[in-house]
């Protein structure tokens, strides 16, 4: 699909994830704000709203402008993933008191579920092409494609998030094999 797309900016959303009003266009304006590769919101599982981990809710916010970063999985910056799991974002923006009409950037590892990307620089580190080298079963091919462009245009996830999970079973039950551990980044 991403071959035959023919704006400057593509979503991708998974189907189980309901977004707010002003999320797309909050997306948008920090995408070109910070000429990155890619900015997006983390979803929020609403079943965790009362499940707080602070020691989850650690963020690392840009200061100054997005810059590229080489992430691989297992390093520090790997770590910052663990923001993005139960409802330790709504908590984290809950906290800081953050509102749509001024969002934060902060530092990633990889966004799941909700993303806006420059389309040139998608393509530009790859896109998906590697996808056909792939086992049948597998999952992070999404993670992959993000590690590409936050490592050559850099990416920020945002606060407040208006994306929520809406935690239906996956329609991927094998998710032994990670795109990232059978190809080369």
């Amino acid at each position: 699909m991403l071959d035959h797309a023919k704006t400057e900016f593509i979503l991708f959303l998974d189907d189980d994830v309901l977004l707010e009003p002003w999320a797309i266009k909050t997306m948008l304006q920090a995408i070109k704000e910070e000429n990155c590769g890619l900015a997006g919101m983390f979803v929020i599982g609403l079943s965790y709203k009362n499940d707080i981990r602070p020691k989850d809710q650690k963020v690392e916010f840009w200061e100054g402008p997005v810059q590229p970063e080489t992430i691989r999985p297992g390093d520090k910056k790997w770590q910052r993933a663990s923001l993005h799991s139960a409802a330790n974002v709504l908590h984290l923006q809950q906290r800081l008191h953050v509102t749509p009409d001024q969002p934060l950037k902060y530092k990633i590892a990889w966004l799941g579920a909700c993303k806006l990307y420059d389309t040139e620089k998608l393509r530009a580190a790859g896109g998906f092409e590697f996808w056909q080298d792939l086992p049948a079963d597998h999952s992070g091919e999404d993670v992959m494609a993000q590690l590409k462009v936050i490592e050559k245009y850099g990416g920020c996830g945002l606060l407040p998030s208006g994306a929520y999970h809406l935690e239906l079973k996956t329609t991927v039950p094998n998710r032994d094999v990670d795109a990232f551990e059978v190809l080369d980044l």
